[in-house]
């Protein structure tokens, strides 16, 4: 039989057919083959035995958070609470065109802010790079249905700092998923969940990840992976007239093209300069 796993926890699987839940164990020769089963896998199991005997191959894995398979990150910030951060959001962007996924922002907390100008500042800066952004409220519901579209008939992965909200977020989507998350954590044996760890939620022919909030993204990228990476420089690096140019002093750069011409903004290059900075170089350069 064929299905989803939703959700893990000391070596026990929740893997989802057709709505039905199996709680499911692989089999020994997993642990010899190096094979260790992910949230967002699809997998071959026996419905009797409940042992897991194949993991299908994946279209995409993310490290942090481990999941396999989505098909869009769904970045979420808050405009205060933690105040919003342009760089640990262009990281967050980095991140995603390192794996090649549809991207959108969410920016939680509308109600509290106080700053037009921020929101007009983020709302420019993000859609200038054609990445679309929605300013929302859990508490008033303000934007929510607008943000709701986005995870119709896609495996989502909401990733963001600990405390901009993206709980109450799925919350309020559906209301029904703080009884199903502890449906899981119950049979799985682990507890009260705190989001500690990745669980996929069913929603409009799709699924939601629930994951991990954190404090910091490490990206591991050399400048010259940053270079290639980077939103908005991902589709210009292949103009630029050296093939491995990093976007700094590099003459004939069609990045810095752009930027004497007000296409990309200069916000947008200077915390690229600044995360180049604390990339290490692939290749030593004497």
């Amino acid at each position: 039989m064929k299905g989803l796993v939703v959700a893990s926890s000391f070596g026990t699987y929740a893997v989802s057919v057709n709505g039905t839940l199996f709680y499911i164990k692989p089999r020994g020769a997993f642990r010899q083959q190096g094979i260790k089963p992910m949230v967002g896998d699809y997998v071959e199991f026996d419905e009797i035995d409940l042992v897991m005997n194949d993991v299908f191959p994946r279209s995409t894995i993310l490290k942090r958070p481990a999941i396999a398979n989505i098909t869009q990150l769904v970045l979420v910030f808050s405009l205060v609470e933690p105040d919003f951060s342009y760089l640990l959001a262009f990281k967050y962007l980095t991140y995603a065109n390192m794996h090649n996924l549809k991207v959108s922002l969410v920016i939680t907390k509308i109600d509290k802010n106080e700053n037009i100008k921020l929101v007009e500042q983020i709302k420019s800066t993000f859609e200038s790079l054609n990445i679309h952004v929605y300013f929302i409220s859990n508490k008033t519901k303000e934007g929510l249905d607008e943000v709701k579209k986005l995870f119709k008939n896609e495996v989502s992965c909401i990733m963001g700092q600990t405390g901009v909200g993206k709980s109450s977020l799925i919350n309020a989507i559906d209301t029904n998923y703080a009884r199903a998350i502890g449906e899981y954590s119950k049979a799985l044996g682990r507890g009260k969940h705190r989001t500690k760890e990745v669980i996929l939620l069913p929603y409009q022919g799709g699924y939601i990840a629930d994951t991990p909030g954190f404090s910091a993204l490490d990206l591991e990228l050399s400048k010259e992976e940053l270079a290639v990476f980077y939103p908005s420089f991902n589709t210009l690096y292949n103009k630029c007239y050296f093939a491995n140019c990093l976007h700094l002093s590099e003459n004939r750069c069609a990045v810095k093209h752009y930027l004497s011409s007000h296409t990309i903004p200069s916000l947008v290059y200077e915390i690229y300069q600044k995360l180049s900075l604390d990339a290490p170089y692939k290749i030593k350069r004497y």
